[in-house]
């Protein structure tokens, strides 16, 4: 070929069609080249699959291949069409074709030039067995291992000379794929067999060698381009150092390695042009070498095309390695020299992947919502992606090439955490968020690495949340709402359809602003001496101080917890100005349902109050050894979430339903500690035979004497320490008693606080609370009037009036501003009234009947409704009350649900067994029960009330042995125990135990919980999220994931949470940076045959759209595949769109948890996949074996695959062995089979 000039080239170019035998990032970065100097036609192969994609807007035609994905490697065809087509020439890109040493001499022999080396130069340095034997006959050093390829014999003998660990590598492979390491001799076999099955579905060819795995090494290549006519120039190096799995993750030139010396840059320069050179070879090509610690080289492939890291080297000398590629395969001299090409710059190279780094990099697909790309000054980006493309599972997981240059390693790295911060792909997991870990990370900084970089800081690497901007997050959440006509996640049910009649739209108006003369008596930030000092010095003057419940148990009781933070802090700021005591904000059910239903972090709530209600003290419920949970915690457990309890809130008020002291020792340690918290333990109270004043006084005392024995301090002290509470739960003690109670009580302690509590269900509220403060009450509970209904407290300016106008006390409240608050609250109530209000409303005077509690009073009797046995609710309530003298405890929460439960199992039960007749029979059983002597029952009677208690469950059981605590008035008759228990009663009575459940309730491994919540989160768990996984492990990790994926949802309205937007309507919200965004919907369109709708709406000024499945697919859809269901441990799915390449069961196999099950290729990646538990293979949907037939068979995430089945015998809940496999439940633990 006769030596050209760039100029003669592009004249001779110009116009010519030049096809671009690839996709996607290299198929778009080669067009950009054709076109820019040469004025040349790009033309771009493309399947059906790629033919919209946004890498084919840089070519001026397409070539198109059909529908089969994997037609870019069909070399013949490629080469048939494009002569066709007029093309003159064909550029392979990196990846498919390029790879292919046959494409070359298909070409020359077609008549069409290949951008690239000819055959034999890069058979010879493209095949890692022929490279290596060249690189020693050239005195070039490579890594120990075997001579060429190898069959299981081979390499283990191969093994047992170098050692382990090794490496499998694929003869025809590159871009750090098909590598398998193998680190000892029983591996060796399997791991082979994988390996080669790999290479021949990548490369074409199965054949393996074997290299020594050398550790603690740089991976450092050097670009080389060369001419026809001898010219060979080494640009300076890339180091590839920081990679996974033998995957370059990151490239940088030149090294920033401390130890990288300009003689091992000269060496390896010279290595690479001696290997060039000796094959006759041009066009591009990279030498790849590990480097050791001591600077000693080895040679381990030479890649025999453009690489995918060429643009930093670009970049660092403001060159085109394409343009000059192209020049030179028509002939054109080599442009660059050690005298006029001179590096300038540094350059860096993050590569954007598809993939979920938090799951072992597991391969994303899926549709792109939402696209923004960095920019700016320093900053290169070739992507193949863009807004609404769905990004397919076919092909590898690329997605953008980021590269940052600059004038020094400080500054590129500045520039690349920039644009990393910028830079937001929407609707698929990408890398972006763990290039950012890696860029931060002070060792990649010192450039302290090596190719165990993200081995080594693994942990550290993947400890973070991969979020969305809160606005995009914040916005489909409004628009799954939306779309469904009511909010699924606050746990209420379809309450209302898309159509339905709305409350309307919420648009606040503020108070009228009032002058104040108000000053509080009592101020967060005094100690608690002061008071407790302040309080009994108040009393004595006649002054009652009021606690407001409006946003804890009036929101328990009256709206099952839903009052969210939004609403917190439109009347908290006032409620801070009102002058009560206390605002009780927390704990109870409330800790609970702020995760469950609210979405929201209960200790980021309780600091987010006291930054918006910074001068009244703040308060929470505890439940003794249950503290915010509903089992018995150890002790361990109950101090660790104290001591964030203290942090937040300054009241403590602890109950136990059973009155046993000795359960709330633990708090009253973590509390009594703190010189700022006040600790109040509460007496549980009921009005019933066995519980009067003598009995509580008891109690006053055992608590007096805990308190005094953990503060260390005499009784006298202990009783100027606390606030004694008095919990009514139920609302059932009459004005008469709590004025005797009380009035016992201060006459005994004079100096200890009273601090009344008791709930409206009586209707008696007010004569009640007022003869708490007649009697010598220090503060009462009360709640502001727009909240108030019927099962929570009763209002506070009618309590006031009555306690000052009829008793003649004094209060200490700002009363403007109550009626403030009070405005506020009348624009909030009417969405929660109609939406979480109970169905059974009203006052309940009965209660003092059947002891049922605030909320649960309607709670209850409304599951009774749903679950048809409406008409069965006046005899359950009635063996409630009757239960109630059987087995006595206090009308507090959980033993009211627990009997209420044993009265609805009773009940039921018998109307199952002989209809309302078996039902007036088991109630006139137990009222004879009650009526009667046990020396005046006949033997019928007897055996007749042993009927009463057959259906209960575990909990009732449980309180009968005393496993929550110690029964208050001791235990029952023993024909209870009989009825309980059948046969076993007389073991069931042998166990009975009075100590605390503390005693016996082992201390949880704190370190294997938090470990086990990281694994879950992919990251380390802030110390609230610990607390509330141990509290709630279930509604802890929703409400986790949830704020992940839609953000802080005390940003909406309410009128927007509980009902949607409509059409048209602008919503104005701020994220959590307090940036103002708007959204508007567009269209909600009709559900698809697959149930999913679309909404479209704007952002700000983008058009966005997100699906909602709001109905179930019809019947003959189109997603007609059989999915796995996440909740079902048996169904084992496919983590992702891929190919199945191998199945390693059948049915009736039997598995061990761990087994391997398939194997997927996903995006050119192998993903076993393994047993989640031990069982029996049941089903085997698909099946794949590619070794034999070589036919992969496609799957869709989530598909389902294998199903397991419990090994016969064994409950995989409980492990209880089953008399049958054909159970549908097991017999012990009661779980579905």
């Amino acid at each position: 070929m006769k030596p050209k000039t760039f100029e003669e080239v592009l004249e001779e170019v110009k116009g010519k069609r030049i096809l671009v035998a690839n996709r996607g990032i290299p198929a778009r970065r080669i067009c950009r080249s054709i076109t820019e100097m040469f004025n040349a036609k790009a033309i771009m192969t493309a399947t059906d699959v790629d033919k919209t994609s946004p890498a084919t807007s840089g070519a001026n035609e397409l070539l198109m291949l059909g529908s089969d994905p994997r037609a870019y490697l069909d070399l013949d065809r490629v080469i048939r069409e494009a002569k066709a087509s007029g093309i003159v020439a064909i550029h392979p890109g990196w990846g498919f074709g390029a790879e292919d040493d046959s494409f070359p001499a298909k070409c020359e022999k077609a008549g069409l030039l290949f951008i690239g080396p000819r055959q034999e130069p890069m058979r010879i340095l493209g095949n890692k067995v022929a490279v290596r034997k060249l690189a020693i006959e050239l005195g070039v050093p490579v890594v120990p291992g075997s001579d060429g390829a190898v069959s299981i014999p081979e390499a283990r003998e191969i093994t047992k000379k170098i050692g382990f660990p090794v490496m499998l590598k694929a003869e025809g492979g590159g871009g750090g794929r098909g590598i398998y390491e193998v680190y000892k001799d029983s591996e060796l076999e399997n791991a082979f067999a994988k390996a080669s099955a790999l290479a021949q579905a990548s490369f074409g060819n199965p054949r393996l060698y074997v290299e020594k795995l050398l550790t603690s090494v740089r991976h450092i290549e050097i670009q080389v381009i060369a001419d026809h006519y001898g010219n060979v120039f080494c640009f300076d190096e890339r180091d590839c150092s920081v990679q996974r799995n033998h995957q370059k993750l990151i490239e940088i030139t030149p090294s920033p390695w401390p130890k990288y010396s300009e003689a091992l840059r000269t060496q390896l320069k010279e290595y690479s042009k001696r290997l060039v050179s000796a094959v006759g070879y041009y066009s591009l090509a990279t030498v790849e070498f590990l480097v050791a610690a001591d600077g000693t080289p080895y040679l381990i492939e030479v890649n025999t095309r453009l690489q995918v890291e060429h643009g930093i080297t670009e970049c660092r000398y403001g060159i085109d390695l394409v343009e000059e590629q192209i020049a030179i395969a028509f002939g054109s001299t080599l442009r660059f020299s050690e005298e006029s090409t001179k590096p300038y710059q540094w350059a860096f190279q993050c590569r954007i992947n598809c993939e979920d780094p938090q799951k072992n990099f597991d391969p994303n697909s899926g549709r792109i919502t939402r696209y923004v790309s960095p920019g700016g000054q320093g900053i290169r980006i070739d992507s193949c992606v863009g807004d609404g493309y769905r990004f397919p599972s076919n092909y590898d997981s690329a997605a953008a090439l980021l590269i940052s240059y600059g004038n020094s390693w400080n500054k590129v790295v500045a520039l690349m955490k920039r644009a990393l911060r910028e830079y937001m792909i929407s609707g698929v997991k990408t890398t972006v968020p763990f290039h950012r870990k890696i860029v931060e990370h002070q060792k990649f900084i010192e450039a302290d690495y090596d190719t165990n970089f993200v081995r080594h800081n693994y942990a550290e690497l993947m400890d973070y949340s991969d979020r969305e901007p809160d606005s995009l997050r914040m916005t489909r959440l409004v628009a799954e709402i939306s779309a469904m006509g009511y909010n699924k996640y606050v746990r209420l049910g379809e309450y209302r359809g898309r159509d339905d009649k709305r409350v309307g739209r919420f648009e606040l108006a503020e108070p009228p602003e009032v002058a104040t003369w108000f000053e509080p008596r009592i101020t967060r930030g005094m100690d608690r001496d002061a008071i407790l000092d302040t309080l009994r010095t108040d009393r004595e003057a006649g002054i009652v101080h009021m606690t407001d419940t409006t946003t804890r148990d009036i929101t328990q009781s009256n709206s099952g917890n839903r009052f969210r933070l939004a609403e917190d802090r439109i009347v908290g700021p006032t409620l801070d100005k009102c002058g009560f005591f206390s605002l009780e904000n927390g704990g109870g059910a409330h800790f609970h349902v702020a995760m469950l239903a609210n979405m929201t972090y209960p200790f980021s709530e309780g600091a987010e109050w006291n930054r918006f209600a910074p001068t009244t003290l703040k308060q929470i419920l505890i439940r003794s050894t249950n503290v915010l949970g509903y089992k018995p915690q150890p002790k361990n457990v109950m101090r660790l979430t104290g001591e964030m309890i203290n942090e937040h809130y300054d009241v403590i008020r602890c109950f136990d339903f059973l009155n046993h002291i000795e359960n709330m020792r633990p708090f009253a340690e973590v509390a009594l500690n703190s010189s700022k918290n006040i600790f109040e333990p509460a007496l549980s109270l009921s009005w019933a035979k066995g519980f009067g004043v003598e009995r509580y006084m008891a109690v006053t005392d055992e608590i007096l004497a805990m308190c005094a024995d953990v503060a260390g301090v005499s009784l006298k002290k202990a009783e100027r320490m606390i606030i004694l509470g008095l919990k009514d739960m139920a609302g059932v003690c009459p004005p008469r008693f709590m004025r005797e109670l009380i009035g016992t009580i201060r006459a005994k302690y004079p100096e200890l606080v009273i601090h009344s509590h008791r709930h409206y269900t009586d209707g008696l509220f007010v004569p009640t609370m007022g003869a708490a403060a007649e009697a010598g009450a220090h503060i009462v509970d009360v709640a502001v009037g727009a909240s108030v209904r019927w099962y929570g407290q009763g209002e506070v300016l009618s309590t006031a009036a009555y306690i000052e106008d009829e008793i003649g006390l004094k209060t200490h409240l700002d009363k403007d501003m109550i009626r403030s608050t009070n405005f506020l609250l009348k624009q909030v109530m009417p969405y929660y009234d109609r939406y979480t209000a109970p169905y059974f409303q009203g006052i309940d005077h009965d209660v003092v009947r059947h002891g049922m509690p605030g909320g649960a009073t309607s709670s209850s009797q409304e599951g009774a409704l749903k679950q048809g046995y409406i008409k069965l609710l006046p005899y359950m309530l009635k063996f409630l009350a009757g239960t109630r003298k059987v087995v006595r405890y206090h009308d507090v929460t959980p033993g009211s649900q627990i009997t209420w439960n044993t009265a609805f199992l009773a009940v039921t039960g018998a109307f199952k067994r002989g209809g309302e007749r078996e039902v007036r029979r088991l109630l006139n059983v137990l009222d004879i029960v009650n009526l009667c002597n046990e020396a005046d029952l006949t033997d019928l009677e007897r055996d007749a009330r042993l009927d009463l208690y057959r259906d209960s469950n575990d909990a009732f059981r449980n309180l009968l042995l005393g496993k929550f605590g110690k029964l208050p008035l001791g235990f029952p008759a023993d024909w209870v125990y009989q009825s309980a228990f059948g046969k076993g009663w007389e073991t069931a009575i042998a166990e009975r135990t009075e100590a605390s459940p503390l005693t016996t309730l082992v201390d949880v491994d704190l370190n294997a919980e938090r470990e086990a919540l990281q694994a879950r989160l992919h990251r380390h768990p802030t110390e609230e999220e610990f607390i509330m996984y141990l509290n709630h492990p279930g509604d802890a990790i929703n409400t986790i994931e949830f704020c992940e994926k839609f953000g802080n949802i005390n940003n909406l309205p309410v009128d927007v949470w509980f009902e949607g937007l409509e059409k048209g309507v602008v919503l104005n919200f701020q994220g959590n940076c307090r940036k103002p965004h708007i959204m508007r919907i567009l269209d909600i369109s009709e559900p698809d045959e697959n149930g999913m709708a679309v909404v479209r709406y704007v952002l700000d000024s983008e058009i966005m759209s997100h699906q909602v499945r709001v109905s179930e697919p019809e019947v003959g859809g189109k997603d007609r595949t059989e999915m796995a269901d996440p909740s079902n441990i048996f169904h084992v799915g496919s983590p992702s769109n891929g190919d199945l390449w191998v199945t390693h069961v059948r049915p009736g196999d039997r598995v061990k948890v761990g087994e391997e099950l398939f194997n997927i290729s996903i995006m050119k990646q192998e993903k076993s996949i393994l047993a989640p538990i031990d069982g029996v293979v049941r089903r085997v949907i698909k099946s794949a074996n590619y070794t034999e037939d070589r036919k992969m068979v496609p799957v869709v995430e989530g598909e389902l695959l294998v199903v397991l089945g419990a090994s016969a015998g064994v409950c995989p809940t409980c492990k209880f062995e089953v008399p049958s496999e054909e159970c549908n439940f097991c017999p012990h633990c009661g779980q579905k089979m």
